[in-house]
C-alpha cells in the first residue's frame, strides 16, 4: 500500500489555502519526501511524521518553489545528529542537484555539516533505486530545465506516478501506463496554458492515453480555485479526478 499525502498543492504564488509543492509518500515503514517547497518542513510534521525520521528526499527540479525547505530540513537533521547520534538522508534529484547542495553547504558553513550526519546525493534521469518496500524510478519530463518525474511501485504491484512540473510529455505517458494513481500538475486553466506546464485538459489527456485509474491534480495556481477544474478535464479521461488540497491523503494498493 502506498499512501500519498499532499503537503502543498500550490505553486510559488501566494495562496491562503495552498502551500508550495511538497508530498509525503509512505509505504510500510518507509517515508519519502517528494519536493520540499516553502511550508513543507512544517507540513511533514502535521502529517504525522517527524522530519528527522524521513528516509529520503526526492527533488523534481531546482526551482525555488520546489526546494525552499531543503535548507531547514538539512539544518534540522544536522542538529539532531549532534544531539542524539548518527543520522542519514538520501537525496535524489535531476542533474545539478549535487552542485546545488555543495553551494548551500558553502554558503551556510558550518551549519549543514557534522560528523554524525551523512547526506548522500544521487542525481540523474534514469535507473531505479529502492527505499524500504518502494521501488522508485526517475524519468525526464518537459520543463525547460533539468527536471524529473518519479514512478513509485510497492511490493504488491501498486504504482503511483508523479509528474513534477512538465508540459506535454510522451515520456510521462509511457511511464504512467497502467498506474493506479497519476499525480499531475495542472497549473493553468484551459486556454491560458504556458510553456512547460499542463492544463486540466492536457493532464486528463495524458491520464487517458496512459490508462491510469485515478488522476490527482496538484500545482494549482490561485486562479484555478475559481473554476470547475473537473469540467475542464473534459471527457477524455473516464477515471476518477481528484482535486488535491493540502493535507489530504490518497491510498493506492492492489489485492493479493
Amino acid at each position: 500500500m502506498i499512501t500519498w499525502t499532499v503537503i502543498g498543492s500550490g505553486t510559488h504564488k501566494a495562496n491562503t489555502g495552498r502551500s508550495s509543492p511538497g508530498h509525503l509518500v509512505r509505504c510500510g515503514e518507509a517515508a519519502v519526501l517528494v519536493d520540499c517547497g516553502s511550508g513543507t518542513f512544517r507540513g511533514v510534521l502535521c502529517a504525522g511524521r517527524a522530519p528527522e525520521t524521513l528516509d529520503a528526499c526526492l527533488v523534481t527540479h531546482l526551482h525555488p518553489d520546489h526546494i525552499a525547505d531543503l535548507l531547514p530540513l538539512l539544518f534540522r537533521l544536522r542538529n539532531e545528529a549532534k544531539k542524539t547520534g548518527p543520522r542519514e538522508l538520501r537525496l535524489f534529484g535531476p542533474p545539478g542537484t549535487a552542485d546545488y547542495v555543495e553551494a548551500l553547504a558553502r554558503l551556510h558553513a558550518p551549519y549543514l555539516e557534522h560528523d554524525a550526519f551523512t547526506l548522500s546525493v544521487e542525481e540523474g534521469e534514469g535507473g531505479e533505486f529502492v527505499i524500504g518496500e518502494l521501488a522508485i524510478s526517475p524519468f525526464p519530463v518537459a520543463h525547460g530545465v533539468a527536471a524529473v518525474g518519479y514512478v513509485f511501485t510497492d511490493e504488491g504491484g501498486a504504482k503511483v506516478v508523479y509528474s513534477g512540473d512538465t508540459g506535454l510529455s510522451a515520456e510521462l505517458i509511457r511511464r504512467a501506463a497502467g498506474a493506479d494513481l497519476l499525480v499531475a500538475e495542472a497549473s493553468f486553466p484551459n486556454g491560458a496554458q504556458k510553456p512547460f506546464h499542463l492544463t486540466p485538459e492536457w493532464a486528463a489527456s495524458i491520464a487517458a492515453e496512459a490508462s491510469v485509474r485515478r488522476l490527482a491534480l496538484v500545482h494549482l495556481n490561485p486562479e484555478m480555485d475559481g473554476i470547475d477544474i473537473v469540467a475542464q478535464c473534459g471527457g477524455s479521461f473516464k477515471g476518477e479526478v481528484i482535486i488535491c488540497r493540502d493535507g489530504m491523503s490518497i491510498e493506492s494498493g492492489r489485492a493479493t
